[in-house]
């Protein structure tokens, strides 16, 4: 695993570092993952496991990796004893994924209607919780957190709906626990002054996302639009017009691109 993580590295794969991972430092990372009741297996690649420590990992290990900020790769490790040969069989997958999947790890669509850009905005508050929640446990079994840990700006999210990921949203786990925080915030307490970089306004949709408009959802703004989903497709919509559909192209999703006002 180690040799694999290596190659990895050379060919310029990262620590995915999650937006619900707890800032703890690479040796913390082992102690964290291997503790009972924790909220994820988390270890991170880069601590140079022993092979005693390696055999007290958890059955099922995932570490998470990026490739920049556009491919990710998730490496699943599993093991079992297996009676018939009375030895440790181990099995590993690694599956890539896009940006856009990966946002979608941290969203549920409730609705037919829903995009990316609507559900993020709509969850980006709440995200910090989950992070707060693992930072609590560390801080139980004693760990440090780093809060100068840095994340790192998603562009698509960046360009659909203003908010820069590098400049996430987190709840001081120094100053309240998981606990107390859900307990007073739905006593209808202001929790804001417990915010890591709270901006002070909702991030709002910014000009560029508006002349940009997913097939299914109203039509921003009147004009003509097309999409590179297929061809000759430009054509004028009224503002409140559905923007059509074509599925099973060879584009993937649809998006349209407002293209001016004039013919």
């Amino acid at each position: 695993m180690q040799n694999l993580f290596k190659q990895l590295e050379k060919q310029g794969w990262l620590d995915d570092h999650r937006i619900d991972d707890p800032r703890i430092s690479i040796q913390d990372s082992y102690t964290y993952g291997t503790s009972e009741n924790v909220a994820d297996d988390f270890v991170n690649y880069q601590y140079p496991l022993t092979f005693n420590q390696f055999k007290k990992l958890p059955s099922l290990q995932t570490w998470s990796l990026r490739h920049g900020t556009d491919v990710f790769l998730t490496v699943d490790m599993q093991y079992n004893f297996e009676e018939e040969i009375n030895n440790y069989v181990y099995m590993i997958s690694l599956d890539f994924s896009s940006e856009e999947i990966r946002i979608n790890s941290y969203l549920s669509y409730d609705n037919p209607d829903d995009t990316m850009e609507s559900v993020f905005i709509e969850a980006y508050p709440d995200l910090p919780q989950a992070r707060l929640y693992a930072e609590t446990q560390a801080l139980e079994i004693g760990l440090d957190v780093q809060q100068d840990q840095p994340d790192y700006t998603l562009p698509l999210v960046l360009e659909r709906t203003g908010i820069d990921t590098s400049k996430f949203i987190s709840i001081d786990p120094y100053k309240i626990t998981y606990e107390e925080f859900i307990e007073r915030k739905e006593a209808g307490e202001d929790m804001t002054p417990y915010y890591e970089n709270q901006p002070k306004a909702k991030p709002a949709i910014t000009s560029q996302v508006q002349r940009r408009c997913p097939a299914g959802q109203p039509c921003s703004k009147s004009g003509y639009w097309f999409t590179l989903a297929k061809a000759d497709s430009r054509s004028y919509f009224r503002q409140g017009e559905t923007m059509p559909d074509y599925p099973n192209n060879n584009w993937g999703e649809v998006i349209w691109q407002f293209d001016g006002e004039e013919g």
